[in-house]
C-alpha cells in the first residue's frame, strides 16, 4: 500500500508541470497500452505466419477483399462508437443495446453491396473471389456491430476490462486463424477462418457486456450524433481502404501485399498511442472552451514524444524487418517514410476536442475535405509513381489536415 500511495504521490506531483490528471491517465494509460502491446503483439505474429507461409499473391488478394468489406462496413455506422463512449460517460447505459441495433439495420446495405460484388465476380467466372465476397456478406456486420462493448467499458473508463476483453478475443481468433494459415494456403478457406473467428468471439463477448449494463437510460441525440460522425467519417474511412483496392487494379496483388506489409506495421504502433481513447471521456464531461488554454499546452508537450519516437521507428525498421519479415525487406522504404506520420499524432488531442465539444460543422470540413485530397492525389500520382505515389499522397494530405485541425480548434 505505501509503495502505490508513493506512486500516487509522484503522478500527483507531476500533474504541476503536466497539467493533466496523470493518476487517470496512468491507470488507463497502462491498460490500454498493455492491451493494444498485447493486441499489436497478436497481430505482429499473423503477420509472420502470412510472410513465412501464404504466397505474396495469396496474401495480395486476401488484403483486396478485406479493405474492400471495410469499404462496405462503413454501412455499419463506425461513428456511433464515439458518439457511444460519450454517452455511456454520461451514464447513459442504454445506449449499447440501442446503438447495435441501429448499426444492424444499417449494415444490411452494406450486406447488399458484398452479395452484388459477389454476384459481378461469379458473372465473370471468378468463382474464388466471389465465394469469398459471398462469406463476407454474411458474417463482416457481426463483428463490426460487437465491437461496441471496447467503446461502452471505454466510455465507463474501465479501461482494464477493456483491454482484458480485447486481449482475450484476439487470443482466440488468432488461435483458430493462424493455424489455418499453415495448414492451407486456399484463399477461400481463410476468408471464412477469418470471418468465421472474428464473428462468434466478439459477438459472445458482447453478449457478456449487455449482461453489465447498469441501466437502461438512453437518448435520441446519441444516434443522431454517431449518425452525423458516421457521415464526417465515410469519406475518411473510404480513403483508408481505397489504396488497396486502387493498387490491386493498377499493380496487382503481390504490389497490395509489398505495401501492406509497410502500413499494417504502422497502424499498430499508432494503436498503442492512446491519445484520442484517454482523453475523449474525459473532456467530454469538461466545456472545451474553459480548458482550451490547458489543452494547447499538452499539444505542444506531445511533440516532445511524437518526435523521438518516429526517429526511433525509422531507425530499428531494417532490424525488425529482417528478423520477422525477410521475405518482405523491399516494403522496409517505404515503412520509413511512412513513419514521418508519427510527427503528427499530438493533432489527434485537439480533433478529440472538436467530438467532445460535438463541433458538428468543424468535423465535417476536416473530414471531408482532407480524404477527398487524399483520394485525388492516390487517383493522380499512383497510376505514375506506384507504391511511392500513395506514401507521397499519405503525408501530404496528413500535413494539410493537421493545419485544419490545428486551425479550426484555434477558432473554438
Amino acid at each position: 500500500m505505501k509503495l502505490k500511495q508513493n506512486i500516487i504521490n509522484f503522478l500527483r506531483w507531476l500533474e504541476k508541470y503536466t497539467q493533466t490528471d496523470m493518476v487517470y491517465v496512468a491507470k488507463g494509460g497502462f491498460w490500454w497500452i498493455f492491451g493494444e502491446v498485447v493486441v499489436a503483439g497478436i497481430s505482429f505474429l499473423t503477420m509472420v505466419a502470412f510472410s513465412h507461409w501464404v504466397p505474396k499473391e495469396i496474401f495480395g488478394v486476401y488484403q483486396y477483399i478485406v479493405s474492400t468489406v471495410a469499404i462496405l462496413a462503413i454501412f455499419t455506422l463506425p461513428g456511433m462508437g464515439n458518439a457511444l463512449i460519450r454517452a455511456v460517460a454520461k451514464g447513459k447505459e442504454g445506449m449499447l443495446w440501442l446503438c447495435a441495433k441501429t448499426k444492424f439495420k444499417w449494415s444490411l446495405i452494406g450486406v447488399g453491396g458484398c452479395l452484388a460484388i459477389s454476384g459481378w465476380y461469379f458473372l465473370h467466372q471468378n468463382f474464388i473471389l466471389g465465394s469469398s465476397f459471398l462469406i463476407a456478406s454474411f458474417l463482416f456486420p457481426i463483428p463490426r456491430i460487437s465491437n461496441s462493448l471496447f467503446n461502452f467499458w471505454q466510455g465507463r473508463k474501465r479501461f482494464d476490462l477493456q483491454a482484458k476483453y480485447s486481449i482475450i478475443i484476439n487470443i482466440l481468433e488468432a488461435a483458430v486463424f493462424i493455424p489455418i494459415l499453415f495448414l492451407t494456403n486456399n484463399l477461400i478457406i481463410i476468408i471464412l477462418a477469418y470471418f468465421i473467428s472474428r464473428s462468434v468471439f466478439r459477438a459472445l463477448f458482447f453478449k457478456l457486456t449487455l449482461k453489465r449494463v447498469k441501466n437502461q437510460e438512453t437518448d435520441k441525440e446519441t444516434l443522431s450524433f454517431g449518425k452525423h460522425l458516421t457521415l464526417m467519417q465515410a469519406i475518411g474511412l473510404f480513403a483508408q481502404q481505397i489504396d488497396k483496392v486502387i493498387i490491386w487494379q493498377f499493380l496487382g496483388p503481390i504490389a497490395v501485399a509489398t505495401y501492406s506489409f509497410a502500413q499494417i506495421p504502422l497502424q499498430r504502433i499508432q494503436g498503442l498511442i492512446p491519445i484520442s481513447a484517454l482523453a475523449l471521456p474525459k473532456l467530454s464531461e469538461k466545456n472545451i472552451k474553459e480548458i482550451k488554454k490547458g489543452i494547447s499546452k499538452k499539444f505542444l508537450k506531445l511533440f516532445l514524444f511524437a518526435i523521438p519516437l518516429t526517429l526511433l521507428f525509422i531507425l530499428i525498421a531494417p532490424l525488425i524487418y529482417k528478423i520477422l519479415f525477410p521475405q518482405y525487406l523491399e516494403s522496409i522504404p517505404y515503412f520509413q517514410v511512412l513513419a514521418l506520420s508519427l510527427v503528427f499524432l499530438p493533432f489527434s488531442l485537439l480533433s478529440t476536442s472538436l467530438v467532445a465539444e460535438m463541433r458538428k460543422k468543424e468535423l465535417y470540413i476536416t473530414s471531408v475535405i482532407t480524404p477527398i485530397l487524399k483520394i485525388i492525389l492516390f487517383l493522380i500520382l499512383i497510376p505514375f509513381y506506384g507504391i511511392w505515389g500513395i506514401i507521397i499522397a499519405i503525408l501530404i494530405t496528413q500535413v494539410c489536415g493537421s493545419a485544419l485541425t490545428f486551425y479550426l480548434f484555434k477558432k473554438i
